[in-house]
Parts: structure tokens; C-alpha cells; sequence
């Protein structure tokens, strides 16, 4: 019985929560409108009631004390909306509330009316068909809550209103059937429209997650069910680049943290062009270094060339910037990097409310081993012998044999020169 499901197995806590306050928004919004409605409303039926028979006290009274109770609902909802926390009862008191607002003004008008008190030449089913067109729009705005179940009920209400309005009207039974028909229709076309909100902001939602790490022909590749990112993870065989600035530290000491912000925003922004240029992923900024990997969670080319190219240009790059900042009297960074090829266990790691997609295992340790042990040796880029051979480049410089922190064996390096 997936339709009577208030709210999609899909969505993650976060996601619900996004709709909750999307949800109480909107009641803040249709209730401002609700005020300015009924103001004009009200208004409007002094006016009409002064133009047609003149000043007449008691319904002036009787209507300015019914506009100021009803307002007074408007704050208390208001009240309600503003806070903190979620009310999943607001929406449902907020439409019962509309509902009887409209019964109770359409019973007024038609006790005036039979007084011919109010409106001269009145035409009571005119005015009740019209009143019905108002039920309909107000059930169409419930599309815009959180849930099913508020559609389904507010169809309902609007049903049984229209039904009472119409029985105590005299109208003949095939306006009712007529009337009833088009609330019911227009129940089908709020889920409608309820529906493709939702999927169309979910949707959004998780694009604009993707896009945070992962290039935006992959997310399309994600998106058509080309690519599969599922939790859990499976060993996959990746290019890992670790890049981190030097002498952040002091850095950070030497200038406000606005400047060093602005300094950071802009490296990363085009660092991270650059990777995504190359078909990698940014897996995590860790403080000043960026974490990339190539050949998650779909494999792009050889995944070490892409990885070595991306070094050569995001140093290039780095040059441009450095000018940039001359100019403009902002610190200048230098960058080294470390790249390594390997097995890697890449998928969705961590709890139900907070997961993120990365790789974990030795290739990413050495990886990290490599950007540090770059700073020892003075070079720009540090790439391992498993990475070199990867990628078919014969421009690379063996330099030596080194020995990493953790690691028992040496292990063979390069630099690029190029």
C-alpha cells in the first residue's frame, strides 16, 4: 500500500528534516496570505454592506469581532510555525481551520442575505459555486506540505464542506455530483503536483550532494543508473593524490583568518576544477590538503595518467594564482603532492545519519606517507613506482629508494619534471 505512505522510504534523516522546514515555511507563508485574504474579505463585506443599505453597527461589530478572532488564530499559528521544533498537527489544525473560516462565512452571507440585509439582487447559487471554486484552490495548496496522508485528509474536508454548503444552498443533485467530482479530481491532481515537488527536490537534493566530490558527468552517470554508488564498499583498484599546502601553520599566524579564508576558497575552487577536469573525485579536504582519487566509483581512462596530469596542471595553476595574490597583496602558498596506485576498499563508509562516499585501505596510508615525505626531498610532486608504471609516462625522474613511516620495505619514487 505504497500510496498510503505518509512519506517515501527513500528519504534519510536529513533529507526529512529539510522537508520539515520547508514544511513549517510554507505554513508561515500561507498563513501571511491567509491574513491579508481574510482582511480583504472582511473589508469587502463592510463596504458592500455600507454602499447597499448604510451604516448598520451590529454587523460592523459582529464582522470586526470575527476578523479579530480569526487574526488572532493567524498569530497563534504564526507563533506555532516560528519555532524550532516540528509540528507535524500544525498543517492539519491550519486546513481545518480554512475550511471552517469558508463554511462560517458562507453561512453568514446567506443568513444576510435571507434578511436581504446585505447584497442587493443577490444570487445565492452563484455565490455558492463560487465558494466552492475557493475550496478547490485551498485543497490545491496543500500540495505544497510534507506528506501524503495531509492531501488525503484535506480532499476530505473540502468534501465534506462543499457537501455542506451545497446541501443547506438547495442546489440541485447533479451540481452535488458535479461538485463533488471536480474536489475529488482535484485531490488527484494535489498528489500530482505534491509528487513531482517532492521527486523533483529530491532529485536536486542529491545532484547537489554528488556534485560536491564528484564531476558532474559522473553525477549524470549516477543520476541514469549508469553508475551504482550503493552503501557498503568493494575493492577497487585507484589512483590516489593527496595535496597539502606548505607552512600553513605559519601562515595562519601571520595574516587574519579572513585573508587566509579567502586565500583557501580560492586554491580549492581551482584545485578542484582541475581534478574534476581529469575525471577524479574529491574525496575530503582535510584542513589545508585535498584528498583525490581517480578511478571511483566508475573508472575513467587510465586512472594514474589522469592523476599525474592533474599534479602538472594544479601546479601551473598554483603559479597563476600565486601572481594573482601578489597583485592583490594576499600570501602565497606552495603546494606538494603525493600520488600513489593501489587497492582500496571505495564505497558509502560511516552511520545512518552522516555517511560519506571515500576510499579507505594501504594505498591511501601510503599515499599520505608520499605528500609528506615530498616536503623532505623538495619536490613539487612525489609519485610512486606502482603509479609510474600505471600510467605509461616516460618523462617521469626516479629519484631513489625511500622508507616510509608504517612500512617495512622501501619503496621506489619519482618526481615530475615536466
Amino acid at each position: 500500500m505504497k500510496w498510503l505512505k505518509d512519506i517515501d522510504n527513500s528519504f534519510d534523516s536529513l533529507l526529512t528534516d529539510c522537508y520539515r522546514q520547508r514544511e513549517m515555511e510554507m505554513e508561515r507563508h500561507i498563513n501571511r496570505i491567509r491574513c491579508i485574504g481574510l482582511i480583504a474579505l472582511f473589508l469587502f463585506e463592510i463596504g458592500i454592506s455600507v454602499y447597499a443599505r448604510g451604516v448598520d453597527w451590529t454587523f460592523i461589530f459582529i464582522d470586526l469581532a470575527t476578523l479579530t478572532f480569526t487574526l488572532l488564530i493567524c498569530l497563534i499559528f504564526h507563533k506555532l510555525a516560528s519555532q524550532n521544533s516540528y509540528k507535524a498537527w500544525l498543517k492539519y489544525c491550519s486546513i481545518l481551520f480554512d475550511y471552517l473560516i469558508i463554511l462560517l462565512i458562507t453561512i453568514e452571507i446567506e443568513y444576510l442575505a435571507d434578511l436581504k440585509h446585505y447584497m442587493l439582487n443577490f444570487n445565492q447559487t452563484e455565490f455558492e459555486l463560487m465558494i466552492i471554486s475557493v475550496l478547490i484552490l485551498f485543497n490545491v495548496t496543500s500540495a505544497f506540505r510534507q506528506g501524503k496522508l495531509i492531501i488525503y485528509y484535506s480532499t476530505v474536508c473540502c468534501l465534506i464542506t462543499a457537501t455542506i454548503i451545497l446541501e443547506q444552498s438547495n442546489a440541485n443533485m447533479a451540481i452535488e455530483l458535479h461538485e463533488q467530482f471536480i474536489i475529488l479530481c482535484s485531490g488527484l491532481l494535489t498528489w500530482s503536483i505534491s509528487h513531482y515537488i517532492t521527486s523533483t527536490y529530491t532529485r536536486l537534493r542529491h545532484r547537489e550532494r554528488l556534485l560536491r566530490y564528484l564531476p558532474a558527468k559522473l553525477v549524470s552517470a549516477v543520476e541514469s543508473g549508469k553508475v551504482d554508488i550503493e552503501p557498503g564498499g568493494e575493492c577497487k583498484e585507484v589512483t590516489v593524490l593527496m595535496a597539502d599546502i606548505r607552512h600553513f601553520t605559519p601562515l595562519c599566524e601571520q595574516h587574519r583568518p579572513e585573508v587566509v579564508t579567502q586565500v583557501l576558497n580560492r586554491y580549492f575552487s581551482a584545485m578542484t576544477d582541475i581534478i574534476f577536469k581529469h575525471d577524479g573525485m574529491i574525496d575530503k579536504f582535510i584542513g589545508d590538503a585535498i584528498m583525490a582519487v581517480f578511478g571511483t566509483p566508475q573508472a575513467q581512462g587510465n586512472n594514474a595518467l589522469n592523476a599525474i596530469l592533474s599534479s602538472r596542471e594544479m601546479h601551473q595553476t598554483l603559479t597563476k594564482l600565486n601572481e594573482e595574490f601578489s597583485k592583490e597583496n594576499l600570501p602565497t602558498i606552495e603546494m606538494g603532492i603525493g600520488i600513489h596506485s593501489g587497492e582500496a576498499i571505495a564505497g558509502n563508509i560511516g552511520s545512518e545519519c552522516c555517511m560519506d562516499y571515500t576510499v579507505i585501505g594501504d594505498t591511501v596510508n601510503i599515499t599520505a606517507r608520499l605528500e609528506r615525505k615530498a616536503k623532505e626531498l623538495n619536490v613539487k610532486s612525489l609519485i610512486s613506482k606502482a603509479t609510474a608504471l600505471q600510467s605509461g609516462l616516460t618523462t617521469l625522474t626516479q629519484i631513489k629508494d625511500v622508507s616510509l613511516k608504517g612500512k617495512s620495505s622501501l619503496i621506489t619514487v619519482f618526481k615530475d619534471e615536466a
